[in-house]
């Protein structure tokens, strides 16, 4: 029987994505959850239901429990005082401190379970706790897959005792390989096309071997076929060869061009068997899922990812207990590591510690 009236909420509403809620998890056609705290504040008082169908990764949700934090509405550029009243930018009462409550809905299965998450208490040290273990084995596991050699103008680096001083890799660029239509030799493609002190592509780019001119739709790219042990299939793919290092030695980073110990080291890891399971599923028909199958030979899941970035994340994975939320925090950041990260010059780059891209460079 309660009376209520709320006039139509007319503003501009414009949050950034920078949010460490937000970028906990991604997700297509997510909204920031602030944006939603200023139509849930205006509309509803503490306690009343916000219902959202098509909820997504449960933004709505967040926003929802959020309203009920002093410091999140405090954010928004609002002013709460201490009976819990909420003063908008001019000053004037529109709305009361305190969470309302959220049933969340979707079809999508990835979607609940990312709102699911969002939305369930955790006990932040356990899962700190937690963490750090499984980030500890796998170090004693897979680290000495992310070394390489410290080289500065070409000259390998030693200790004061003599020793090769080792960096951690941050990320490694690869190129795809094209073939001259004139003397069917090898083309890489960050070797021809690229400026690298400009960082741009060129437009025209001659070929190594016999000088011929080219562009990049008068090439074609070049094939590998190899067995897959994983499917138990032969495979063919566009071939893709490793062309630069970043690496950290202390705080410093570097760049490197790799060499025959890094390329052995890759030849190492590709030829090792993974002991973890690890989703070998094909890639469902579709007009978007055709483009890799296309391009590159991209035809199952497991394909997405280097041999070494599958080896790490498969062994992470077998080491998480199924109803650990940190399945959700490694479900959040296996996207940041397949091949469909693209490398830009003279850009700012991803830091994520174990990860490597390829570069087409579009």
């Amino acid at each position: 029987e309660e009376e209520y009236h709320r006039e139509p909420f007319a503003a501009d509403v414009s949050e950034g994505k920078n949010d460490p809620i937000y970028n906990a998890h991604s997700y297509h056609t997510k909204v920031p959850h602030k944006a939603i705290m200023r139509y849930i504040l205006h509309y509803t008082n503490p306690g009343d239901i916000v219902f959202d169908g098509f909820a997504g990764t449960g933004m709505t949700g967040v926003a929802a429990q959020l309203c009920g934090d002093r410091q999140a509405v405090e954010s928004l550029g609002y002013q709460v005082q201490e009976d819990g009243t909420i003063l908008d930018e001019k000053g004037r009462t529109f709305s009361k401190l305190g969470p309302r409550k959220a049933i969340l809905n979707d079809l999508s299965p990835a979607a609940t379970f990312i709102a699911y998450n969002y939305n369930t208490p955790v006990d932040v040290e356990v899962f700190e706790q937690e963490a750090t273990r499984i980030l500890e084995e796998v170090e004693k596991e897979c680290g000495w897959m992310y070394e390489t050699r410290h080289v500065i103008d070409g000259v390998p680096q030693t200790d004061s005792h003599g020793n090769p001083i080792k960096g951690r890799i941050n990320y490694t660029v690869w190129s795809d390989v094209f073939a001259c239509p004139h003397c069917a030799e090898e083309i890489v493609f960050w070797e021809a096309a690229v400026d690298q002190d400009a960082g741009k592509v060129r437009d025209t780019f001659h070929c190594p071997s016999c000088g011929a001119e080219h562009t990049k739709r008068s090439v074609e790219r070049a094939w590998e076929t190899k067995f897959d042990p994983a499917i138990n299939e032969t495979v063919r793919q566009a071939k893709q060869v490793p062309v630069l290092i970043n690496y950290s030695v202390g705080n410093k980073r570097y760049d490197k061009q790799p060499d025959t110990e890094d390329l052995a080291l890759i030849q190492k890891i590709e030829e090792m068997e993974i002991p973890y399971w690890y989703p070998t599923d094909r890639m469902p028909e579709g007009y978007n899922t055709e483009q890799p199958k296309k391009s590159h030979g991209t035809t199952h899941v497991h394909h997405f990812y280097t041999r070494r970035n599958l080896l790490v994340i498969s062994s992470i994975f077998n080491k998480i207990d199924n109803k650990s939320i940190l399945r959700f925090a490694f479900t959040g950041i296996i996207q940041g590591l397949t091949k469909l990260q693209r490398f830009k010059p003279k850009t700012t780059f991803p830091n994520m510690r174990s990860e490597e891209h390829t570069s087409e460079l579009q």
